[in-house]
């Protein structure tokens, strides 16, 4: 009798133990989502995936994700969602990007200009909140209206401005829009964090999105952000909100819309050896929650 039950308890303990994680791999040029991620290189089945968004289809509790830096930017925006995209008891779930980047833009079509006046031409994107032009894949230099009287900027060549909905661009004389190389923030957000915890994104650069970079949406604990830098983004380039709990270290924002980091709900936001580049916008805004820069608290 004492055999059975001791033979039950093991049984117990194998099953509701955390399985040892896995790396998943994934290659944008040579991956293939039909694989599953097994593999670095393909191998049968066994090859990397594609896209992330795979990866974190297949992904469990634990488990590293690992992106090939192949010089094409990974185009898509992904979610990480409370179960499967934790880390456990023995380990963080990663997102290890090995210097690849996670791209929003997309390119304007050729078709979407209309002449304004003189040399500039205007546009209306999808998404018209916050936004982004970007020239040869690098921000165009912006200008704003002034918000109290309505005022427009005078743009030099090559420059822009968001207003009521549309992108207004100035071209160099004898040219036309269609002939530079413009893309805009399309996609909403590149990573959103909602309800996780245990969790690691690292070595990774992310632009391009019409609102947030990384966004730790609620309920986030146990979260770090090593490495990453967040540019050229419509709104932030990180946002910390609700509960969420996030320390960065490493990291670089930079030429981001409305502010690099922004804190607020009763989120906390830690960082260490970090770079806020006040350039396009605050360093940092705070309506609500708390902010520790390399261990003090910003007021």
């Amino acid at each position: 009798m004492m055999r059975m039950l001791g033979r039950t308890v093991l049984v117990l303990a194998v099953l509701v133990a955390p399985l040892r994680a896995a790396d998943i791999f994934v290659n944008n040029v040579g991956g293939d989502d039909l694989f599953d991620g097994s593999q670095e290189t393909s191998a049968g089945s066994g090859g990397p995936v594609r896209s992330l968004r795979k990866a974190l289809l297949v992904a469990r509790s634990g488990d590293r994700i690992v992106l090939a830096n192949t010089g094409e930017p990974y185009r898509e925006s992904i979610s990480l969602l409370a179960a499967n995209h934790c880390g456990n008891a023995i380990d963080t779930f990663v997102i290890d990007g090995r210097g690849a980047t996670l791209d929003g833009s997309v390119s304007v079509p050729e078709d979407a200009w209309e002449h304004f006046s003189e040399h500039v031409f205007r546009f209306r994107p999808q998404r018209s909140a916050y936004q982004q032009l970007f020239l040869d894949g690098r921000p165009a230099l912006r200008h704003r209206v002034d918000k109290a009287s309505g005022q427009r900027p005078d743009l030099g060549p090559l420059e822009w401005y968001l207003h009521e909905g549309h992108i207004y661009f100035r071209v160099e004389p004898g040219r036309l829009p269609a002939q530079y190389p413009l893309t805009y923030a399309g996609m909403q957000t590149g990573i959103t964090l909602y309800h996780v915890h245990d969790v690691a994104i690292v070595d990774l650069v992310v632009q391009g999105f019409q609102l947030d970079g990384i966004n730790a949406h609620d309920g986030v604990r146990g979260c770090y952000l090593s490495g990453i830098t967040c540019r050229g983004n419509g709104r932030s380039g990180v946002t910390v909100a609700g509960s969420s709990r996030v320390q960065m270290q490493d990291c670089l924002l930079g030429d981001n819309g409305e502010s690099q980091l922004r804190v607020e709900g009763l989120a906390i936001a830690s960082l260490i050896d970090c770079e806020l580049l006040p350039n396009t916008a605050p360093a940092f805004v705070r309506p609500s929650g708390r902010l520790f820069i390399d261990g003090r608290r910003q007021d």
